[in-house]
């Protein structure tokens, strides 16, 4: 069980962790304590809050604590993560057959979602989720819902306050079973944004299933109530082909040659808008991300080969996205993704930029971009996101690679902890315990 200690000699107001920590501080930077001791605030608005962190001895003798009275925990401290881009209404068809995108989205996808106008049956798989995701090491994040409102509501009641959802829009070319009319869809983010107010994130699911004007519906109520928007964008070759014939025939949009630019002209670009996947962008498209601010959940193992159990989509350029300066974390895109865990988001993140040659793709970068950087897409990073003073603890606990030797650095030990996992289906049932804010909210024992 995680460890917190209160030391006789020391204030009340503060509480002390002690044990193996691991943190992410950059893309190129992580650290590993073989013994470290946290100091962190007790009381008052910033409970939980990190006062210290560093090697034991000398955070001990700075506070003039007496180190042996501070009980040491066993297993791995690192940082907890952030998920930016996944659908919790796709719990249930992620390992389905995938063949293609569209393929998987119309015979798998759509048919679970359209489950989700029962409210009954949205409660269940609520609660259950809500406390998976917690179970994984996943503390917030960005999330899509299905068209219905009671799910989002059902989902509200669960989720963590860190995690913003929102309802997708979907007003043609999907199922009768899912789509809305555009007044429907135009009423729906704007009364959801109105309602739930920052923490909605207006959806639209992706421009082949979302007209013009319910995209504009979702612009206006995002700058009305201060919310996020989301969407996806050039996931597959075959995508960008169906929209693009799809609006050479809408008013307006006769001309446009790019999938980015779609979105440019319902003014839907800009800084508080995450676009998922990114894969197939022109010169011209990574241009217009980059002027307007926008973002990008990058999603390898949910675009990952299909006999890797993903979509097969392909490989999100994050070299370009860094020169373009545009800002980018990681996601599961659970149901694409086949694993909600980030530790297999790492694996595969890591693992195919290797492959095709990219030697930055460390698991540094790796946890950098599902901590730190996931927190700093949601405007969250100011003190989320990283274990360092005058940042809350927010962490897991995993076990610890055995036989790690003094000196040894970060990057040997995370790859070391992936390497411990004898499945990608571990990856779900790794996390020994979950921290938010310096509290408990998920320990394995607990469940057992």
């Amino acid at each position: 069980m995680f460890s917190l200690n209160n030391n006789p000699a020391s204030s009340s107001s503060l509480k002390f962790y002690r044990g193996p920590v691991l943190r992410s501080l950059s893309d190129d930077f992580s650290e590993y304590f073989q013994d470290a001791l946290i100091v962190i605030q007790k009381n008052g608005d910033g409970a939980g809050l990190i006062k210290a962190i560093g090697d034991a001895h000398k955070v001990a003798q700075e506070f003039k604590v007496d180190l042996s009275s501070l009980k040491k925990n066993t297993d791995l401290l690192m940082p907890a993560f952030f998920d930016t881009h996944f659908h919790w209404v796709q719990d249930d068809v992620r390992q389905m057959p995938k063949v293609s995108l569209i393929e998987w989205l119309e015979r798998y996808t759509f048919p679970e979602e359209a489950k989700y106008s029962d409210r009954k049956f949205s409660s269940i798989k609520a609660k259950r989720f809500w406390q998976r995701i917690l179970s994984v090491g996943t503390i917030g994040g960005l999330c899509y819902s299905s068209i219905h409102e009671i799910a989002l509501e059902e989902a509200f009641k669960h989720a963590p306050e860190d995690f913003y959802i929102g309802n997708v829009l979907m007003t043609m070319n999907c199922p009768k079973e899912i789509r809305q009319s555009t007044d429907q869809a135009c009423a729906s983010v704007d009364n959801c944004a109105k309602r739930y107010k920052s923490r909605y994130v207006c959806s639209p699911r992706f421009a082949p299933t979302t007209c013009p004007e319910a995209m504009q519906a979702s612009v206006a109520a995002a700058a009305r109530h201060g919310c996020f928007q989301q969407t996806h964008l050039g996931e597959t070759k075959k995508e960008i082909d169906w929209v693009l014939d799809i609006y050479s025939e809408i008013e307006g949009f006769q001309a446009v040659k790019t999938y980015t630019e779609i979105y440019e002209r319902v003014k839907m670009l800009g800084p508080k808008t995450i676009f998922g996947h990114c894969i197939y962008l022109d010169e011209s498209e990574w241009k217009l991300l980059a002027d307007s601010g926008s973002r990008i959940a990058s999603c390898p193992s949910s675009n990952a080969p299909i006999e890797r159990l993903g979509i097969g989509s392909g490989l999100f350029d994050y070299e370009k996205a860094e020169e373009m300066k545009i800002p980018w974390s990681l996601a599961s895109d659970i149901g694409g993704g086949p694993f909600l865990s980030m530790f297999d988001v790492m694996r595969s993140f890591v693992e195919q930029n290797k492959e095709a040659g990219r030697n930055t793709a460390t698991f540094t970068k790796a946890l950098h971009r599902c901590t730190y950087k996931g927190a700093e897409l949601m405007n969250l990073s100011a003190d989320r996101g990283m274990l360092k003073v005058g940042y809350y603890l927010d962490a897991i606990r995993v076990p610890i690679p055995p036989a790690m030797p003094a000196g040894v650095s970060a990057e040997t030990v995370l790859e070391a902890l992936i390497c411990l996992l004898p499945s990608r289906e571990s990856t779900d049932t790794f996390v020994n315990e979950t921290i938010i804010r310096g509290k408990s909210c998920f320990r394995k024992e607990a469940v057992a």
